[in-house]
């Protein structure tokens, strides 16, 4: 049997917001639905910045030397996120998940990430369909969820301070890290006049 991977770029959560996160529904009394729960590991919270396609017993590489050359010409710097929702979606499939997200100004630097990074994936010859259309920019708590109102939380902050490429094995939760680059401050602070 064929094994799908799926090609991303994405930011993880550092371990102090992912521990919030990974213990969120079940604080908020929302625990999994026993039988088909699917909860994700503590080390795969992340936000999927860019998906670039899905591929049957490994990714080609030539979408690696691509993927690999946008980054390199990325010169994105670190950038706070701010997430303070947590709501279940309705996927494709029908099943409900549960997402942690953010309002519009929490969510402004990796939008702006997000925007760059699909620029650099344009200049290099990325094929126009592998670039996102649209960015709702979240984190997957839970694949299979009871449908829930949306609920306010206590902010989860952090500065993101790097990026990443990972070949993701498909229904395994995966996530096999081929590279990481950090977000580097351009700018000077005024703490070093």
């Amino acid at each position: 049997m064929s094994q799908p991977h799926d090609l991303y770029f994405f930011v993880r959560l550092p371990p102090q917001a992912a521990d919030r996160a990974f213990g969120l529904l079940r604080s908020l009394g929302l625990p999994p639905c026993p039988k088909r729960g699917a909860q994700m590991r503590k080390d795969g919270l992340h936000i999927t910045v860019e998906k670039l396609g899905r591929f049957l017993d490994g990714v080609p590489g030539r979408q690696i030397e691509l993927a690999m050359a946008a980054a390199c010409t990325l010169a994105a710097e670190p950038f706070d996120i701010e997430l303070d929702v947590v709501q279940s979606t309705t996927g494709p499939s029908g099943q409900s998940m549960a997402h942690l997200t953010g309002r519009k100004a929490g969510l402004r630097g990796i939008r702006g990430f997000e925007r760059d990074l699909a620029l650099a994936m344009r200049r290099v010859g990325f094929d126009e369909r592998q670039i996102r259309r649209s960015f709702s920019p979240h984190v997957t708590l839970d694949y299979r969820h009871e449908p829930f109102d949306p609920r306010d939380i206590e902010p989860l902050a952090w500065r993101v301070s790097e990026f990443m490429l990972v070949d993701s094995l498909y229904g395994l939760s995966q996530h096999d890290v081929l590279a990481r680059w950090p977000l580097v401050a351009r700018q000077q602070s005024f703490s070093d006049w």
